[in-house]
């Protein structure tokens, strides 16, 4: 009742004083293609203000974004909005889903390179009405569709080893476009361990296309990606288990594809078939030997149609099948036999209705799944934002949900674990309100999570493990603030978020309650340009597995500065010198892993 009256207050907002029409917010978390609020957005233009081509790098401190990262590049990084777990978090690219299967249904963002990558757009809030079950906590959606020619070559090199070259082709037409971009990233690393001398290298090979040609009013589009990497890590032995030197390494190898036709020959109706695959293969190797290895496997085929129904009324109407298959090999042990290959079958159906009137955006959004191994889900959400002086009042509320991943259903041994039929989703609710301007943003929420999942539960009457729903709840509220603005030839970029997250009166690990950034970059004269900014991370907890049970420790706050200058030296020539972390902070975003210290790159970029 208190999440309704919040939306029927703003809708009352008439009594205040007239205000601008409201702007339509392109946003790619609807596929209406447009939002009560303004997403966070990166551009093109501030990834290679600050040749920030890994993901780390450009995401941290970002609006209700906490980044766990172990170690180096390369190593498992992880992804929190407001609070919610990794797996919460839905990942898309180009209308991709990549949250792999074989992890947890998470998506490690240690492999993605940027390189080609135009715009960075994260929804914060379930979206689970629209995407499924994958987005309880919000959408990141990379989009490399290109905006211009382009013709470019990357060359780089720094401390520890570090090489990294990039390719982008580019050509826009009229009815199409192509864009092609190959990049290759090595770096001899730094020692992950807080004790010992080895280094932990890590390299990246990352292609991709992106394609489209109309034939009348027909659209036909292809996305192909590939990443083939490897990391050296080190293991994490009893009875520390922390990272200690070792022969350790992994492969990891990535395969997404898009097929798409989408007629636009009507202005009511505008119907899509979309089919997408994503493969992810990882291997790990212990002194050479091949130890153990996953897939996981995503084939989605969906059916979109967009309807104009009368003046500023539109509807989605979306069908949609998905099929994960996850494999599994190891040495059988006597804690039981990994050997294992799954198969789960997921039917959606979706609808979205938007009102864009002069001063006045509402939506409504449910999405129901029928899941043949769990309960079935359905989510909806509700969003409102009104015209207020220079900007716009929002408000909304909805459910986000996520079904039980492999692992919770079948465990990471089959043969010693009870796979439990009646787990239900997970489900949060969450209320959010703000105020944004076309510089400015805040937005409070608050959300519950239920029904959530302990996937590896001993259960005493069958003397083996199982997973379970908890009956506590867990509840988040907060706090975002961005800022985005161009003083003279100066763009400037700041966000802050304030985080209380907490299980039955417990704060969870790996959740900074403060974290902000700012970002400055542009202009010295015509031939310079910098860039200089800082990420600022508040002090966390992590779990401590020294002892049994384990107990929580506290990671310190950290600070990470970065500055860059670039160097016009002829119309097609640029050189660029960037330093990360330069006053070398040492810090922990989990516990045991060293970070991996002060960074410098130099390079050039040729444009024939």
């Amino acid at each position: 009742m208190r999440n309704i009256r919040l939306l029927l207050g703003l809708a009352a907002l008439p009594c205040f004083p007239a205000a601008a029409e409201l702007e339509t917010i392109v946003v790619k978390a609807s596929r209406l293609g447009a939002g009560d609020r303004p997403p966070t957005v990166l551009t093109e233009e501030d990834i290679d203000a600050r040749h920030a081509q890994h993901a780390a790098d450009a995401l941290r401190g970002l609006p209700g974004f906490a980044l766990s990262r172990a170690g180096n590049r390369g190593g498992t990084t992880q992804a929190r909005l407001r609070g919610a777990e990794a797996n919460h978090v839905l990942t898309v690219l180009d209308g991709i889903e990549l949250n792999n299967p074989a992890n947890g249904s998470e998506f490690d963002f240690a492999h993605l390179d940027l390189s080609g990558v135009t715009r960075v757009e994260i929804a914060n809030g379930p979206r689970s009405a629209v995407w499924g079950v994958d987005a309880l906590a919000g959408l990141v959606y990379l989009d490399t569709t290109p905006a211009k020619d382009t013709l470019r070559l990357d060359l780089g090199g720094g401390t520890q080893a570090t090489r990294d070259a990039s390719a982008r082709y580019a050509r826009v037409a009229e009815h199409g476009h192509l864009g092609i971009t190959a990049s290759r990233f090595e770096t001899g690393g730094t020692n992950i361990a807080l004790s010992g001398d080895e280094e932990d290298a890590y390299r990246n090979t990352t292609l991709h296309l992106n394609a489209a040609h109309d034939i009348g009013p027909m659209t036909l589009g292809a996305v192909w990606r590939a990443v083939d990497a490897a990391l050296e890590y080190d293991p994490t032995p009893w009875p520390a288990f922390r990272p200690a030197d070792g022969d350790r390494a992994a492969d990891s190898d990535r395969r997404y594809g898009k097929l798409e036709a989408a007629y636009a020959g009507s202005e009511r109706w505008q119907p899509s078939l979309t089919v997408t695959t994503a493969r992810a293969a990882d291997a790990q190797f212990a002194d050479g030997d091949r130890i153990a290895s996953t897939l996981g496997e995503r084939v989605t085929a969906t059916l979109s149609s967009n309807f104009a129904l009368a003046d500023a009324h539109f509807l989605n109407a979306t069908a949609e099948r998905e099929t994960h298959r996850f494999h599994q090999r190891g040495a059988p042990t006597p804690f039981g036999d990994p050997n294992q290959s799954q198969r789960l079958t997921a039917r959606g159906a979706a609808v979205e209705y938007q009102y864009r009137g002069t001063r006045t955006f509402g939506s409504l959004s449910a999405r129901f799944d029928r899941h043949d191994a769990f309960d079935d889900a359905f989510a909806w959400h509700a969003a409102i934002a009104r015209a207020l002086g220079p900007g716009r009042a929002f408000a909304s509320v909805g459910t986000g949900v996520k079904n039980p991943t492999f692992s919770e259903r079948y465990g990471y041994t089959p043969n010693t674990f009870f796979g439990n039929p009646d787990l239900e989703p997970e489900e949060s609710l969450e209320v959010e309100i703000g105020y944004a301007t076309r510089r400015f943003t805040v937005a409070a929420f608050r959300g519950e999570l239920e029904n959530e999942i302990a996937g590896f539960v001993f259960d005493f009457a069958r003397g083996g493990f199982t997973a379970r729903n908890l009956d506590r709840k867990s509840t988040r509220r907060g706090l975002e603030l961005g800022y985005r603005d161009t003083l003279g030839p100066v763009r400037i970029a700041a966000s802050y978020t304030w985080l209380h997250a907490d299980e039955e009166g417990r704060r969870e690990i790996r959740r900074p309650r403060h974290q902000g950034r700012i970002d400055l970059a542009g202009a010295i004269s015509s031939s310079l340009d910098f860039n200089l900014g800082a990420a600022v991370v508040g002090d966390q907890l992590d779990n401590d597995f020294a002892t049994f049970p384990a107990v929580r420790r506290t990671l310190d706050s950290y600070t990470l500065v970065h500055a860059g200058l670039g160097w016009r030296m002829s119309s097609r020539l640029r050189a660029w010198i960037q330093f990360e972390n330069v006053f070398d902070t040492d810090y922990e975003d989990i516990l045991g892993y060293r970070s991996p210290g002060a960074r410098a790159m130099a390079g050039i970029q040729f444009e024939p």
